[in-house]
C-alpha cells in the first residue's frame, strides 16, 4: 500500500524507562503508516510511507513500547488534532482545571501544561484563577494561543525549556501533561523539565493511557508511532524514582478508552501517598499479556471476514471517526478502499484528506447523513456512548454500527 520503506527510524535495544535490554516481542503489525499522517490526494506519491511498527514489554519493569522510533518531526509537523473537536473531552477538562487548582492551592500560582493542543485544559485552569502557561510544539497550539489570548512556548518541553520558564515566571505549583508523555522517546528529558520547574511542594499531575485498559480491552489499535510508551503503574514508579519523585495517587478515568490520572511530587515532599498506589501495583501483577496476544490476532481475523462477508452481500460500509486508533485499525486489518467507502470525521482539518495506507477518503459528517450507508465502522469505538447517542437518525432509518472493541458487536440490529 506504501510508496516506499523510510530509513529515518530507528530501533531501540534498551529500555526507555529503566534501561533494561531485557525486552520481549508482543506483537509485529509489518509496515505501518504514521497514524495522523492524513494526506491531501496530490500528495499521496511522496507522503504515502510506511515504517515497522513493533509492540515490546520490558520483562525488568513492566513499561510495553513501540521498538521502532519515527523521528517526531515526522509525526507533528502537520499534526491535526484538536482535543476541542470531542464533547468528552472538553467536559472532562472543564471539570479538571479547577478540580486541581483548588486541590493543590494554585489559585494565582503558575501552572504550566505541556502538550497544551488548542488549549482545552488551558482555558479552565485561567477560568479557575491560575497562571497558566502553555509548551506544545504544534501549529494547532500556536493558533489557539493567538486567538485565545494565553501564553505558549512553540517547543518540545524538556530541561532546557524548563529553564526558560522558570527564569521568566519562576517555579510552577503545578506541572500538568495529559496524554503527551506517551508520545515521547526520551521522557526522562520530560521528567528532568518537570523537576526543573516544580516548587518544592508542587504536584506533577498527568494523565497517560494505561496499559492496563489495553491489555484488558485489546486495544491494539492504539498502539502507533505517535503512541511510544504504554505505562503501568509498576513502571512509571521506577521511571519517576529515576529522578527523585514519588507518586502519591493514581486513579483510573474513562478518557481515551482507559487512562490513568497520576499525580506525583519530590521524594523529599511532605506529602504521602493513598492506598490507591498500592492497591493498583497489586492489580497490575494479575495481568495476563499472552491472553492480550492472542486475543489480537484473533480480533484482526475476525474484522477482515466480517467486512468481508458485509461487503460480499451487497452492502454498503464506512467508517465513523478518522482518529489514529483508525488508520491503525484499517491497516493492520487490510480493509481499504475496497471494503470501506470512506471515513467521516467531525474536524474540519481533515475533510478532503486521504487515510494513509489504505487510502480511504475522509469527507464530513453532512456526506453520511445525505448517504446512509448500511453499516459504520466506529473506528472512534471509545467515544461509543456520544455517538450512539448523536447519530439516533442514522440508527433509526435502519443503519448499523459495528463496534470493533473490546468486542466486536453490532449495534442497531433488531
Amino acid at each position: 500500500m506504501q510508496t516506499g520503506i523510510p530509513i529515518d527510524f530507528n530501533t531501540r535495544t534498551t529500555c526507555r524507562g529503566c534501561g533494561s535490554g531485557n525486552l520481549r516481542l508482543l506483537i509485529d503489525y509489518g509496515m505501518m503508516p504514521l497514524a495522523g499522517g492524513f494526506m491531501k490526494p496530490e500528495e499521496v506519491s511522496t507522503l504515502n510511507i510506511a515504517y515497522p511498527l513493533r509492540l515490546v514489554r520490558c520483562v525488568d519493569c513492566t513499561l510495553m513500547q513501540v521498538w521502532d522510533t519515527v523521528p517526531p518531526e515526522k509525526i507533528f509537523s502537520q499534526y491535526s488534532y484538536a482535543s476541542s473537536t470531542t464533547r468528552t473531552l472538553i467536559e472532562h477538562f472543564a471539570k479538571m482545571g479547577p478540580e486541581i487548582v483548588e486541590a493543590f492551592s494554585a489559585r494565582g500560582r503558575l501552572v504550566v501544561e505541556f502538550g497544551c493542543n488548542d488549549g482545552v485544559l488551558m482555558r479552565p485552569l485561567i477560568q479557575a484563577g491560575a497562571r497558566a502557561v502553555g509548551v506544545d510544539p504544534s501549529d494547532v497550539a500556536r493558533r489557539a494561543s493567538e486567538e485565545q489570548g494565553w501564553a505558549l512556548l512553540q517547543a518540545y518541553f524538556n530541561e532546557t525549556i524548563a529553564g526558560q520558564i522558570r527564569s521568566q515566571y519562576g517555579q510552577a505549583r503545578i506541572v500538568v501533561g495529559n496524554n503527551v508523555f506517551a508520545h515521547v522517546d526520551d521522557i526522562h528529558a520530560i521528567v528532568r523539565g518537570v523537576t526543573t520547574l516544580l516548587e518544592p511542594e508542587g504536584v506533577f499531575i498527568f494523565e497517560v493511557h494505561y496499559q492496563g485498559d489495553l491489555i484488558e480491552t485489546v486495544q491494539f489499535d492504539t498502539v502507533y508511532h505517535e503512541h511510544i510508551c504504554y505505562y503501568s503503574l509498576a513502571a512509571l514508579v521506577k521511571l519517576l524514582a529515576r529522578h527523585d519523585l514519588k507518586i502519591i495517587d493514581v486513579r483510573r478515568i474513562s478518557i481515551h478508552a482507559g487512562s490513568v490520572r497520576v499525580i506525583a511530587a519530590r521524594a523529599s515532599s511532605s506529602r504521602q501517598a493513598s492506598p490507591q498506589v498500592i492497591e493498583m501495583l497489586e492489580m497490575e501483577k494479575r495481568l495476563d499479556v499472552d491472553r492480550f496476544v492472542r486475543q489480537v490476532y484473533a480480533r484482526r481475523v475476525s474484522m477482515k471476514k466480517l467486512i468481508g462477508d458485509l461487503r460480499r452481500a451487497g452492502r454498503r460500509v464506512v467508517a465513523y471517526g478518522a482518529a489514529g486508533r483508525m488508520t491503525i485499525m484499517l491497516n493492520y486489518c487490510e480493509l481499504g478502499a475496497d471494503l470501506i467507502e470512506y471515513v467521516l470525521d467531525m474536524s474540519p482539518l481533515r475533510y478532503g484528506k486521504i487515510v494513509p495506507g489504505v487510502l480511504i477518503p475522509i469527507v464530513p459528517p453532512q456526506v453520511f447523513y445525505d448517504d446512509f450507508p448500511d453499516y459504520a465502522v466506529m473506528t472512534a469505538w471509545n467515544y461509543e456512548s456520544e455517538i450512539v447517542a448523536k447519530e439516533q437518525t442514522f440508527l433509526q432509518r435502519g443503519g448499523r454500527f459495528i463496534v470493533p472493541l473490546p468486542e466486536i458487536r453490532i449495534v442497531g440490529e433488531v
